[in-house]
């Protein structure tokens, strides 16, 4: 189904792509660490994807055919999570 992305879907997208790209910049920094990293990789990689669902959940919310970038998605539960609504 195709529709026009509204203003508040393009702020929206704009803002998710801002925190993204704020939380991928802490995890590299936080990456620089060798002590960090071996204390916390386990997190450092939780980070990542979270930036990884932020990114998804973004194209989503821009998207003009929605369903087409949910089935673009890579991670198999959020894909499975918006493709049931």
């Amino acid at each position: 189904m195709d529709r026009a992305p509204t203003p508040l879907d393009q702020l929206l997208a704009a803002e998710l792509d801002h925190a993204r790209d704020l939380l991928i910049m802490m995890g590299d920094e936080l990456a620089m660490s060798p002590e960090i990293v071996a204390e916390h990789g386990m997190a450092l990689q939780a980070v990542d994807i979270v930036g990884q669902m932020i990114g998804h959940i973004a194209n989503v919310v821009r998207a003009v055919d929605r369903p087409d970038a949910i089935e673009r998605i890579g991670m198999g539960d959020l894909k499975a999570k918006l493709s049931a609504a």
